[in-house]
């Protein structure tokens, strides 16, 4: 691990990050309403005049931070040594001396190892630096060395482990040693080449049975890794290597199950082959896997749990297919069977066909605390309701029971609380209550060494790394000293661990924290310019970037989107053309000014396609408006907007749509404005 040298060498510029979003977005906008410019910074001279010195202070001991680096680098000890008194207080003090005893680490400094290991011991870079001697140790078997630095509770990595299970059985307890080679051998994946001396020793000493090896061999199949499995079969009798054999065809072509005489058989590795089968033939053809399920169940004693965890598959898979028929046949052929997911999506295919009587039943048969969750007391009261409509025939009971459960629903704040409000004519509920912390606390917390190297971290850019010491520093803190991080990273601007912090602590009321005003001058700027024709607003722009990234501006998900709106170079790259916004490379989506400004440009676009409705823009901007073109040719205007939401087909663009609309309802609220969840347009439309 190491700090990056262009990271340190811009240090004027980091003094900027932990300021990018000073101004909160009220401010902006009443700056806007104005007519006059945003106030930047204006403090009495005397403050101004320390701020001033602090700052000059602060790039004195960044420099002097990379001066360090370059003496270790170039093995110049006196300068070394001058420059470490001189930043005795300095947070990343622990940087320079992980950074000198790795260039030394070859050389196994042993004493150095020991002082720093027991100075640092549970920090981000004590741990850190005991994998660093693990793998150096490993790998030149030093294994008696090894064993005294192997702390089994902290490391969880399969090439140290294994490493481990070698010195075990090497110069320490050989039972306990092979107790964990056979953990590490028994799964259904290859393992690091370092396992390999392990492995071979273990089998050696009779470690390796045939229990053993056709457990790996069905663990392989199951995994779908078959050459694994085929490496496997070779340590098989030839018996067993037979059924082997079998066992990856009937994978390849699952359908043979159906020769029933042929698999029902007294060697107990026929029901691995059937479990395996049952479950591919499932997701090919889920009415001959039930099929064959009734059949198999009366030869095979399948527990409980197998039981209910191939219907559940199986399940899943009529409801891939949309099969609702073969669904229902499932559950009814399958007492004492009940699969949460498999009957949300019996209410939603429900919904789908309008048939109120049925979304009701189906609600019905949901475990109680399920059903009484906010979105099915909603959807409860709105069949209720739509089956009164339907029949002339207002019964009060029914009528009031559908209102107490609005009424349930309305007290939540959340998208289904906001419907249910909606319905009944009364205001949001948001239940704001900032966190019970007090300013001392806050500043105990604040004060913490590994928080302290976070935030220094984070203000020269290295966000990894101050990443790192932040969770090191927080995860084991009390409930209260959790809420009182999130405050101090909502002063340093850092909003997403703002955010991470009061999820943490459970405590979902303080809106502040949860919903921060963050990068408030940038956004108003941008939705201002870019919204003046559609519904883009500085609170549809805070909501997707809040649900994109938490506010994360450097975020890079695996999928290779970038930045506090999770754009991706190509969507930046061909919006920047359009947009008029500087863009030479993918790193610049890193920067929030380009990366709200193009994911906003981006917005407005989906917006322009989508008739200038919300929730229509946020599905595109999540699933692709290809997608989005798609459903609504299917549903082909039939639904209204409540029920086409609750029925679009991917579960995270679903929750995704709900929140960007709850969200634009929370900001404008934390903005000291109102907004309603949905506007006439919106709330009309037919899907």
């Amino acid at each position: 691990m190491s700090i990056g040298s262009t990271g340190l060498a811009l240090i004027s510029a980091a003094l900027l990050v932990s300021g990018l979003a000073a101004t909160s977005l009220a401010e902006a906008q009443q700056a806007a309403k104005s007519g006059r410019s945003t106030p930047t910074a204006a403090l009495p001279l005397k403050a101004e005049s320390k701020d001033t010195k602090a700052a000059r202070a602060a790039v004195a001991q960044r420099e002097k931070l990379q001066e360090a680096r370059q003496a270790i680098a170039s093995n110049d000890q006196r300068r070394l040594k001058r420059l470490r008194r001189e930043l005795e207080d300095y947070p990343l003090l622990p940087y320079i001396d992980y950074w000198a005893i790795s260039k030394k680490l070859s050389r196994l400094p042993y004493d150095d190892i020991d002082q720093f290991l027991e100075t640092y011991d549970g920090t981000a870079l004590g741990d850190w630096m005991r994998v660093r001697v693990l793998r150096e140790l490993g790998g030149r078997e030093r294994f008696k060395a090894y064993l005294k630095y192997y702390d089994p509770e902290k490391i969880r990595r399969t090439q140290l482990r294994c490493y481990y299970a070698d010195a075990l059985s090497r110069h320490g307890d050989k039972q306990q040693a092979y107790a964990l080679i056979e953990e590490l051998w028994t799964v259904g994946a290859s393992q690091p080449k370092e396992c390999d001396p392990a492995f071979s020793r273990w089998m050696r000493d009779g470690g390796l049975t045939q229990e053993r090896a056709w457990k790996r061999h069905t663990l392989a199949v199951r995994a779908g890794n078959l050459d694994l499995a085929d490496f496997i079969a070779r340590k098989l009798d030839s018996d067993r290597a037979k059924r082997a054999t079998l066992m990856r065809a009937v994978y390849r072509k699952p359908d043979q199950i159906m020769d029933y005489d042929r698999f029902i058989q007294q060697e107990p590795e026929y029901r691995d082959i059937i479990t395996i089968g049952l479950r591919r033939l499932a997701s090919q053809d889920p009415n001959k896997a039930s099929e064959a399920w009734q059949r198999y169940r009366a030869s095979y004693l399948f527990s409980d749990e197998e039981r209910d965890t191939f219907l559940r598959y199986v399940a899943l898979q009529f409801a891939r297919k949309d099969d609702q028929k073969g669904l229902e046949q499932l559950i009814k052929s399958s007492p004492g069977f009940f699969d949460l997911r498999t009957s949300e999506w019996l209410i939603r295919q429900s919904l789908r066909e309008m048939d109120w009587a049925q979304v009701e039943f189906w609600i019905d048969q949901l475990p109680e605390p399920d059903r009484n969750r906010d979105r099915w007391l909603y959807w409860k009261a709105r069949a209720i309701n739509e089956q009164l409509a339907d029949s002339n025939n207002n019964t009060p009971q029914r009528s009031e029971l559908s209102r107490q459960l609005l009424k349930s629903a309305a007290q939540e704040r959340s998208y289904y609380g906001f419907l249910a409000s909606d319905t009944l004519g009364k205001d949001y509920s948001f239940v704001d209550r900032p966190a019970p912390i007090t300013p001392e606390l806050v500043e105990k917390v604040a004060a913490l060494p590994g928080m302290q190297r976070a935030e220094e971290l984070q203000a020269i850019g290295e966000f990894y790394h101050a990443r790192r010491e932040w969770d090191y520093a927080t995860q084991d803190m009390t409930t209260e000293e959790l809420m009182s991080a999130g405050k101090v990273a909502s002063t340093w601007g850092w909003y997403h661990k703002s955010i991470q912090s009061i999820l943490a602590a459970d405590y979902l009321d303080d809106l502040e924290l949860r919903f921060p005003l963050a990068f408030g001058d940038i956004v108003s700027d941008v939705a201002g310019r870019m919204g003046k024709k559609t519904a883009l607003d500085s609170y549809l722009v805070l909501a997707v970037a809040r649900q994109e990234s938490h506010f994360s501006h450097d975020a890079k998900s695996h999928a290779g989107a970038m930045g506090l709106m999770q754009l991706l170079p190509s969507t930046a790259r061909a919006t920047a053309r359009k947009a008029g916004v500087p863009y030479r490379r993918s790193w610049d989506l890193l920067n929030p000014n380009t990366n709200i400004s193009l994911g906003a440009f981006y917005l407005n676009s989906l917006l322009k396609r989508f008739d200038n409705n919300r929730f229509l823009a946020a599905a595109a901007y999540n699933a692709g408006p290809t997608r989005v073109s798609r459903w609504l040719r299917d549903t082909d205007k039939k639904l209204p907007f409540d029920v086409w939401i609750e029925t679009i087909p991917y579960s995270e663009t679903r929750k995704y749509v709900q929140n960007v609309l709850s969200y634009s309802v929370i900001y404008a609220y934390r903005s000291g404005d109102k907004a309603p969840l949905l506007r006439k347009n919106e709330a009309e439309a037919k899907l």
